[in-house]
């Protein structure tokens, strides 16, 4: 696995889903315009960095698109045998 594209996943998705989260409370509580946007931008940097992982594991960063299959996507990334040919994590 890559090292750096490893950690860039983490450094974009962990706030990516944190933003999604907190739009969705928005959404709930009544400011659905800023709720919808920042759900939509928690989900694109999320995608960012499921790619990001995939692309840390030696494939296509259009393994990013099994994250809208929820936890199934991500067990799916999560299980992709690592082709990257490098070794440093």
């Amino acid at each position: 696995m890559i090292k750096r594209y490893n950690n860039l996943s983490l450094a974009i998705a962990i706030p990516g889903l944190i933003i999604q989260i907190a739009g969705r409370f928005l959404i709930d509580s009544g400011q659905e315009a800023l709720g919808l946007v920042m759900t939509l931008g928690g989900t694109v940097m999320l995608l960012f960095g499921f790619a990001y992982y995939a692309k840390a594991k030696g494939r296509s960063p259009l393994w990013c698109l099994a994250g809208f299959l929820s936890l199934i996507g991500l067990i799916i990334l999560a299980l992709l045998k690592d082709h990257s040919g490098v070794n440093e994590v």
